[in-house]
């Protein structure tokens, strides 16, 4: 119906708008029967004291936006004091301090506290449970502490919730030992007994590394498939709360052919595309690392809620963050100067605002364990090393024995 805002709101039309608000039409529907604005409508409610009646759309978002106010920590303080009226009057902030206000990271409740570092020397916590159906997306340039982020949010975890890690490198092999959780050497199994075990996991709440050290890429991706899709697979009354982690996802869900078998590929984005999109439904809540948000398809990433960002270099890679973290340009060139260990956090489980955190010490090491920097070359001489590396000895020639996947 065409709406004419030049045409009065008399009195018969305020008689037709009363009967159409006592049936609890709305006032956009008011409007039209009247033929007249919708602000129309709303000054004659409000100034005869009538409610508003709302479509189920706008109660159903109007229930959504229902601000509760975060419950703060009060471990450190011994529990809750009574102040004087005098205590409780707010001081002037400093410039840092209404900084550190803008961002104010969440503060999560209890248990669901996950303290991941600092910012301005304040310990930064991210939300376990507000984590476990929003997603989380961490990327950074090889060097950045990407791993080593996760490994601490991950160390976190242990004991809170059911972990799943997906691990190209074997870097998490020493969950095992610390926590107790079952190392799978995905050489080792066949596809269909991989789904097996993902889905008995599903079942015994057991926390486990899938290890892909040593394999092809193509095998990587049908494990890594099989192992996801054997996890969606679970039966209903097993869709218990658990924390997917894949390091290195942008090898599982790739933008575009890096030289991977076509089918293997196409089998690996749909299982990593089903974990970020459908896995909030069946508990399994994706935490994915990448190197260059480039090389990671599109669906993947635009389903995470929570952002950590590393050090980036690459045009592409910061525009694409941009983008993700609705920051400005100028905002987001601040992950080119970004320190190994610091990352910029955003998301309903961490900030606000971008805030600039400093990742804590983690308690377990990868494979390669700590940094070695430069280290001293040997004072050999170029002879001797020239004879020690051609000599005839046969046992240095013996190609390694290849890991056979049965």
């Amino acid at each position: 119906m065409q709406r004419a805002h030049g045409i009065p709101f008399n009195a018969a039309a305020k008689m037709l708008a009363s009967a159409l608000h006592e049936v609890g039409q709305t006032d956009r529907e008011i409007a039209d029967a009247c033929n007249t604005s919708v602000n129309n409508i709303i000054w004659w409610r409000k100034e005869d004291g009538r409610p508003e009646h709302l479509s189920a759309e706008a109660e159903a978002r109007a229930a959504d936006e229902v601000y509760t106010a975060p419950v703060k920590r009060e471990a450190a303080l011994g529990g809750p004091r009574t102040q004087s009226i005098a205590s409780q009057v707010p001081a002037p902030l400093t410039p840092a301090e209404a900084q550190m206000a803008y961002v104010a990271p969440v503060q999560p409740v209890g248990d669901n506290a996950i303290e991941i570092g600092s910012h301005l020397d304040t310990k930064v916590f991210v939300d376990l449970e507000e984590l476990l159906t929003t997603r989380l997306l961490i990327q950074g340039n090889s060097g950045s502490g990407k791993t080593h982020l996760l490994r601490r949010i991950m160390e976190e975890c242990a004991g809170i919730v059911q972990q799943v890690i997906i691990d190209p490198e074997g870097d998490f092999a020493s969950f095992g030992e610390t926590f107790g959780y079952t190392v799978i050497d995905a050489t080792k199994f066949e596809q269909h007994k991989l789904a097996g075990i993902a889905r008995r996991a599903r079942e015994l709440r057991g926390s486990v590394v899938l290890t892909l050290e040593g394999m092809h890429i193509d095998a990587q991706l049908h494990a890594v498939a099989t192992f996801l899709n054997g996890l969606f697979e679970a039966p209903s009354e097993h869709w218990h709360p658990a924390i997917v982690a894949v390091d290195e996802a942008h090898l599982f869900a790739p933008n575009g052919d890096n030289g991977e078998d076509k089918d293997a590929r196409k089998e690996g984005q749909q299982a990593m595309a089903n974990l970020m999109s459908r896995g909030r439904k069946r508990g399994l809540a994706g935490i994915i690392a990448t190197q260059r948000l480039s090389k990671l398809h599109k669906n993947v990433a635009a389903e995470a809620s929570n952002f950590l960002l590393g050090r980036t270099f690459l045009d592409i890679d910061i525009a694409r963050a941009v983008d993700l973290l609705g920051m400005s340009r100028a905002d987001g060139e601040q992950v080119r100067n970004l320190n190994r260990g610091e990352f910029l956090g955003l998301g309903p489980a961490l900030a606000r605002r971008p805030l600039k955190i400093t990742v804590a010490a983690t308690m377990t090491k990868g494979k390669g364990g700590e940094a070695r920097g430069l280290t001293p070359l040997p004072g050999t001489s170029a002879e001797d090393m020239a004879m020690l590396m051609l000599g005839d000895d046969d046992a240095l020639y013996a190609m390694p024995a290849g890991r056979v996947i049965h």
